[in-house]
């Protein structure tokens, strides 16, 4: 009896560990050979302003660049990929022609001020917390769905990078 002790609780802890396993945050070895998205935000547009503002951050665990093309939305008459540059000391707001690169094991990270993306003419009314549906296109024909949240004009974004906090929201292998 005394030397079926271990096993049998060694037997209860095998689960309880593997239960509190699945709810940590994602580790970039969890998706080390995929594409993913995660932190997608649409950030209200103010009152007399057009268009929405949104970020997200895309994880690239290839060892190869992923290209990304386009983003679309059900919700959008047009989704365009923006970045800011700086020309003579200047910031300018840029449409991004072609396609964005993003290199292997590594993030881009879509922020004010930066890379972002822009969405007008919407085609329903919008509302904080509501919940709209992004398809990101990439050059090898690969389409990833995601989920954004609908945020009010002036709030602050979710600053966090991939495996921070809620994990992915849509992935796929290239």
């Amino acid at each position: 009896m005394m030397r079926l002790l271990p096993t049998f609780v060694l037997g209860l802890l095998v689960p309880i560990a593997a239960a509190h396993a699945t709810e940590r945050a994602p580790s970039h070895k969890a998706a080390s050979d995929e594409l993913s998205v995660e932190h997608a935000e649409i950030v209200l547009p103010t009152i007399g302003r057009a268009s929405a503002a949104g970020y997200l951050v895309v994880w690239n665990g290839k060892r190869l660049q992923a290209n990304l093309v386009s983003v679309e939305s059900p919700a959008f008459e047009s989704v365009a990929i923006y970045k800011m540059e700086q020309d003579g000391g200047i910031a300018r707001k840029r449409r991004v022609e072609g396609i964005l690169p993003i290199p292997g094991n590594a993030e881009l990270l879509m922020r004010p001020g930066g890379v972002h993306l822009l969405l007008t003419q919407p085609k329903e009314a919008l509302s904080s917390g509501d919940a709209v549906e992004l398809t990101l296109v990439f050059d090898s024909g690969k389409r990833i769905a995601a989920t954004a949240t609908l945020l009010d004009a002036g709030t602050s974004v979710t600053d966090h990078h991939h495996g921070n906090g809620d994990g992915a929201q849509g992935s796929g292998r290239l």
